[in-house]
């Protein structure tokens, strides 16, 4: 498996093409990991595999990875299909598929309380807008491939899921702070915006990351 870094910020980026694996990178993070990954078909398996290898990946230039376990459980439903987050609150992870091509994202939770990281292959262009999505946005224009990415990663890091509709994610003429190069986003019941941007990434796809500062809690 060969594997590409880089970062943005304080993210720590690792992408590489969807490889045969073992489950020893999965079992490094647990048993709830390893039950996830056995419960799944082998195409699953070995594209979830593959996220974990590269979660091992960034988490390593980070800290030692001895202790480290990670938790998928939906925090609306209590099923073991949610996001993925490092016990402990330490750090953020976040993981993004693409056909053959994962992305794999962490950052130390210094300042920010959550990441995001989204991947989408390019067809046409990443300034073009996306027709397909226009019901969604109606009645405002659709957003380009890469704007989707970057409202995806927001929606990742503020960890609500469906319950935020993507129509309702706001850009703003803030100047972040953490991400360089990047965008504010507001959302509705967060009292401070997310930061976005975009992020370096594999030919021919489009990666965005976004972090959420400590201050942007969800609002009462």
């Amino acid at each position: 498996m060969t594997v590409e870094r880089s970062t943005i910020g304080p993210v720590r980026l690792a992408w590489t093409d969807v490889a045969t694996r073992s489950g020893e990178a999965v079992a490094q993070f647990g048993e709830s990991q390893q039950r996830r990954h056995k419960a799944m078909d082998p195409v699953r398996a070995t594209r979830f595999a593959t996220g974990r290898a590269l979660l091992a990946d960034v988490l390593s230039a980070l800290t030692p990875l001895d202790g480290i376990r990670i938790s998928s459980v939906c925090e609306r439903c209590g099923g073991d299909h949610g996001r993925p987050r490092v016990l402990g609150d330490r750090f953020g992870v976040s993981v993004s598929y693409a056909g053959d091509m994962v992305v794999a994202a962490a950052a130390r939770l210094d300042g920010i309380s959550a990441i995001g990281v989204d991947i989408e292959r390019v067809t046409s262009s990443e300034h073009t807008a996306l027709a397909d999505l226009t019901p969604l946005f109606a009645p405002h224009p659709p957003p380009t491939l890469r704007g989707w990415t970057l409202i995806e990663a927001a929606l990742k890091a503020d960890g609500r899921g469906l319950q935020v509709p993507p129509s309702d994610v706001r850009f703003e003429d803030v100047v972040p702070k953490v991400l360089p190069g990047g965008l504010a986003v507001r959302m509705p019941g967060r009292d401070a915006p997310v930061e976005v941007a975009p992020a370096p990434g594999p030919a021919g796809f489009v990666v965005s990351v976004a972090v959420m500062s400590a201050a942007a809690a969800p609002s009462p």
